[in-house]
């Protein structure tokens, strides 16, 4: 019997709701359902009826970030370098992929979202997240870049130093501390995210969707136009951290634990 698919979609009139639901605790992201997510935001590319997309996780996480556990991995020794830079495009490209939508992209967000699932929020136009939600980053800790072209995205959302605080310090938000800064646009009350994130869309998806595009075209050129640029060297560090001693010890740790 075949595993159902981690990405599902499903269409309510003129709204998608994408949903990532890997079925574990921590909700995280293999390099074939990084694909699928991808996948799912080009499908949208041909669809001029879809004028907002909701993304969500299940009701207890949006995403721990990227599986560590994947079998990949354990294959970065035999692999030649092209291989692995193809490997370490996963990332980059499923941030392209969603930053890139020409609907309006709305983040429903339940729990954690951390490490690159804070990556991916980042990569939308607004965050709906539940009172409890928690946001970080802790890939410093675990020997890691932070990439997925997320760092100018963050530093354009909450500034220099809130960038600073996640990423090196290891602070972590919870939704009213993600909200004070600007990466929450607005709080749900627990397990109503997706809820408050549909109402929203359903506000944009009542409007002209000639006008919703284009308008969303022009903020994002005024402020993410130079974001791919800047982060171009994001799949070359990454590549960095996965040959590293720090991370391969990392990885020895997690998996004894997982």
């Amino acid at each position: 019997m075949s595993q159902p698919k981690a990405v599902s979609i499903e269409r309510r009139d003129n709204i998608a709701i994408v949903r990532l639901d890997r079925g574990g605790q921590a909700n995280a992201m293999s390099f074939a359902i990084m694909d699928e997510l991808a996948e799912a935001a080009r499908s949208f590319e041909r669809d001029a009826s879809v004028v907002a997309v909701v993304l969500t996780g299940t009701d207890r996480i949006f995403s721990a970030g990227m599986d560590l556990r994947d079998p990949a991995f354990d294959r970065l020794d035999e692999m030649t370098l092209n291989e692995r830079l193809m490997l370490a495009e996963h990332g980059p490209r499923l941030a392209r992929a969603w930053a890139s939508m020409e609907p309006v992209t709305i983040c429903a967000i339940e729990g954690p979202c951390l490490a690159g699932g804070l990556a991916l929020a980042a990569m939308m136009d607004f965050r709906v997240a539940s009172a409890s939600a928690r946001f970080g980053a802790p890939e410093v800790k675990v020997a890691h870049n932070m990439g997925w072209h997320s760092v100018p995205r963050l530093v354009r959302l909450v500034g220099v130093q809130a960038t600073r605080r996640v990423l090196l310090a290891g602070e972590e938000w919870y939704s009213d501390d993600a909200m004070k800064l600007g990466f929450v646009d607005q709080i749900a009350e627990d397990g109503q995210a997706l809820r408050d994130a549909l109402a929203l869309a359903g506000r944009i998806a009542s409007y002209p969707a000639t006008a919703v595009r284009m308008i969303k075209r022009q903020i994002n050129a005024a402020a993410h136009l130079e974001d791919t640029g800047i982060s171009a060297m994001d799949k070359d560090q990454q590549l960095v951290a996965w040959m590293s001693d720090d991370f391969k010890a990392v990885r020895a740790q997690f998996k004894k634990r997982n």
